[in-house]
């Protein structure tokens, strides 16, 4: 950082009720959370380096895999760029290497507004602004993301994040193997060999049923989760927990209709849990895919806590 700005762009810290959270202007990218306790609760990205992935960001106007970036639309075939190479796949839309604006007031602020325009291009040929509102208090951090079709033709549309969450604050490589999983869904997307959809399927055919808390150790978690059940205040939380009983959760509305889970890989230092409004490739298949009409807006929330104890 020779100008003393980082490669994600410049940040807002905010605090509130004890949480304390960074967000920086590259993907409105969640950078750090940390817990009353001190606590770490997700896995934090570096201010000096380019971001992992899309680790923390906004994932739209699609989230996950989109097939040769290739889709058709009432009526017309667009082409986005393919940015999975391996595997021919557009990955997580348009707006994650983005540099939005942050606006935050006073000197400790509690919250922080991200806003970007989403210009249209020949790929998406669609104007949509984005507005994000970070917040943090008693309760964790909350984020709500509103999407406006500001253009003249409807537009297709879908949401996701990418926060990977710690259960105890501990990001070495293994950690994962230490925690256990608890996340109230019914189904999953078997997935071909570039991770596309073939079919959704009951979670017991994974010869898992992580309706029920479970050990992570040795667990090759890849799988987008549907089949969401929520209680009867609308909503629904997947948990990570240490042995201690400490850990990280992550709750949303009716809006979220899947949930996907990654395991870190082969460092498995976090697990990934990714509120999504659609599954992958659902700008080709239509599943849950939103329709913005010319004026429409669409919001969805979730929130990050601290989990205490058992």
């Amino acid at each position: 950082m020779v100008d003393g700005l980082s490669p994600q762009g410049r940040s807002v810290r905010i605090t509130g009720g004890g949480y304390t959270a960074t967000i920086y202007e590259v993907g409105a990218n969640l950078s750090s959370l940390t817990a009353p306790d001190g606590r770490d609760l997700i896995l934090s990205v570096s201010e000096s380096q380019i971001r992992e992935g899309s680790r923390g960001a906004l994932l739209a106007p699609w989230p996950n895999r989109l097939e040769d970036g290739s889709y058709t639309f009432e009526g017309e075939t667009y082409q986005v760029p393919v940015n999975e190479i391996d595997r021919n796949n557009a990955n997580h839309g348009l707006v994650d290497w983005q540099r939005w604006a942050l606006n935050a007031e006073g000197d400790q602020p509690s919250s922080v507004r991200a806003s970007l325009d989403l210009l249209p291009t020949p790929g998406y040929p669609f104007r949509l602004s984005f507005e994000a509102i970070y917040s943090v208090d008693k309760n964790g951090l909350s984020v709500s993301v509103s999407a406006t079709n500001r253009g003249a033709e409807n537009a297709p549309y879908a949401l996701g994040s990418h926060p990977y969450l710690v259960a105890d604050g501990n990001t070495a490589e293994g950690s994962v193997d230490e925690w256990t999983l608890c996340a109230p869904v019914r189904t999953f997307l078997e997935v071909n060999d570039r991770m596309l959809p073939i079919a959704e399927k009951p979670v017991e055919e994974l010869r898992l049923d992580v309706r029920e808390e479970i050990p992570l150790k040795d667990l090759e978690l890849d799988h987008a989760f549907g089949g969401i059940e929520f209680d009867e205040t609308g909503s629904a939380c997947v948990r990570v927990l240490s042995d201690s009983g400490k850990g990280a959760g992550i709750s949303f509305d009716r809006d979220i209709r899947w949930v996907q889970m990654y395991s870190d890989g082969a460092s498995r230092r976090a697990l990934a849990v990714e509120p999504m409004t659609a599954p992958a490739n659902a700008f080709i298949s239509g599943t849950n895919l939103t329709v913005l009409a010319p004026g429409d807006t669409k919001t969805v929330s979730w929130r990050i806590y601290s989990i205490e104890s058992r």
